[in-house]
């Protein structure tokens, strides 16, 4: 529990409000950077620092499983420290481990340094948007949500290509080294312009919960991320899920029988709490599945080369990027709820669309495509973040922002790992090969087919969103 600036005070002080907000901009464009930018000196990684391709994998995946493990309970304690204090904290784990991951003289250093570095950007993630909640009056926080939702696609978007930059410039530490200038620029704008918030209340900290439900997601982004490589039914796939599972029954049982739990069960009775953050996990399985399934499409049904794959990937997360702030901004008039649903359908049309994408329709059949589903998801995830944020009261916050990130990298995760799995059993099928020797056709078939699946995933996501602003708000649908 904490005392937050109100409106009015933030209304009185707009410089103080502008600064915070950008140095929040730049921490969530650093930290979904480096989900990226490693990907792209992996080969480098692993001639210089003599690693196997398995354990330069874990280069990326220690950092994605500290910070999907960490990031609810990061903004969990943040309502009960002080968001300000912790999110300090986070800014300075993450840039002394990026210091620390640029000087590594082996590869397990610097596994274990991205490890902290997810650890401190599970405290940025989950504390961004609660922050920027407590900044602003509920009139303007779909316009702010736009534009740090702004920063999260292009962040991710912007990693390879300034990763190869720097790489070919300054060599592989200087991947790490670039959030040094970043970390510090916005540590300062935080420190000095962010209202200080303290807990009004101690609070018994839930340590048990946080572990549970630390072991539920590191054995589900295990068993998915081993799913890719190994096939949904092999034993060590089989045995994490099955890990997984029980390890969310022990969690949800313990937490509704302590007086002071971690997460409150109760408050996923909220019906539009519920299905916003279920369609936030189906809109980024799709999402997901369109940055790793796309470049084989361009690749191998289209004929590109890699700079015409990259030219043409970095479309949709611009699209986003360009629309996000204008979306808030509609979610700020018209009201965040009606608009997140608008943008689910036309993000489910455009999956129908692209279930029936050939290559000889050419770059634009293509482009139009991304452009329907690229809009669909701006105008979701924008209002959604401001619609979810709205709901929260101020002790609330921070777990609330911890889990609507949560709910993204999950999907990313099973995007990657479920759709991912089915492209390549459809490809196989077609062609009676791997997907890296399969031909264009068989390609092409499997995109279609992933999409199908994709448009009735989204659907699913659109048909409960509507029911459920029907059933508890009618107002939401036609009023703000």
């Amino acid at each position: 529990m904490e005392t937050t600036l109100n409106p009015p005070l933030a209304h009185n002080r707009p410089p103080a409000v502008r600064f915070t907000i950008f140095g929040i901009a730049m921490i969530l464009f650093m930290v979904n950077l480096d989900t990226s930018i490693v990907v792209v000196g992996l080969p480098v990684l692993v001639k210089t620092l003599h690693a196997s391709f398995a354990t330069a994998q874990w280069m990326v995946l220690s950092y994605m499983l500290a910070l999907t493990a960490l990031i609810a309970g990061a903004g969990r304690l943040g309502d009960i420290f002080g968001k300000k204090n912790l999110y300090l904290l986070g800014i300075t784990i993450f840039t002394l481990a990026s210091l620390a991951c640029g000087f590594a003289s082996n590869s397990f250093i610097l596994i274990a340094f991205r490890a902290i570095q997810g650890i401190g950007a599970a405290f940025c993630i989950s504390l961004s948007f609660a922050i920027a909640g407590d900044m602003v009056p509920k009139t303007e926080i779909g316009r702010v949500m736009g534009i740090l939702t702004t920063m999260i696609p292009l962040g991710i978007a912007s990693g390879p290509t300034i990763g190869g930059l720097l790489l070919s410039s300054f060599g592989w530490p200087s991947m790490f080294f670039v959030n040094i200038p970043i970390g510090v620029i916005a540590y300062w704008l935080i420190s000095k312009f962010t209202h200080s918030t303290k807990p009004a209340r101690i609070v018994k900290v839930d340590i048990i919960g946080m572990l549970l439900l630390a072991v539920v997601l590191c054995c589900y982004a295990l068993g998915m991320t081993y799913m890719e490589s190994k096939g949904f039914a092999h034993p060590l796939v089989v045995s994490l899920l099955v890990g997984a599972i029980a390890s969310l029954v022990i969690f949800i049982w313990y937490e509704g029988h302590i007086e002071h739990p971690f997460l409150k069960i109760s408050l996923f009775r909220n019906g539009i709490l519920s299905v916003s953050l279920l369609a936030s996990v189906l809109v980024y399985i799709v999402i997901t599945s369109t940055i790793v399934l796309f470049p084989f499409y361009l690749t191998k049904a289209c004929g590109f080369k890699p700079l015409q794959v990259g030219l043409v990937m970095s479309f949709g997360p611009l699209v986003t990027a360009l629309l996000s702030f204008k979306a808030g901004k509609i979610a700020d008039k018209y009201g965040a709820r009606k608009v997140m649903l608008y943008g689910i359908m036309i993000m489910t049309a455009g999956c129908w669309a692209m279930s029936y994408v050939t290559p000889e329709q050419g770059i634009f059949g293509f482009l139009w495509r991304i452009a329907i589903i690229q809009v669909g998801l701006t105008f979701f995830q924008t209002p959604n973040n401001a619609a979810v944020m709205e709901l929260a009261s101020p002790d609330q916050r921070g777990l609330l922002s911890g889990l609507l990130s949560l709910s993204r990298s999950t999907g990313q995760i099973t995007g990657t790992a479920v759709l991912g799995a089915i492209f390549a059993i459809m490809v196989s099928h077609t062609a009676g090969s791997d997907t890296a020797n399969a031909n264009g056709t068989a390609v092409t078939y499997g995109i279609e087919q992933v999409f199908t699946i994709a448009t009735c995933l989204i659907g699913v996501a659109a048909l409960l969103l509507y029911y459920v602003l029907r059933k508890n708000n009618k107002v939401a649908l036609n009023h703000k």
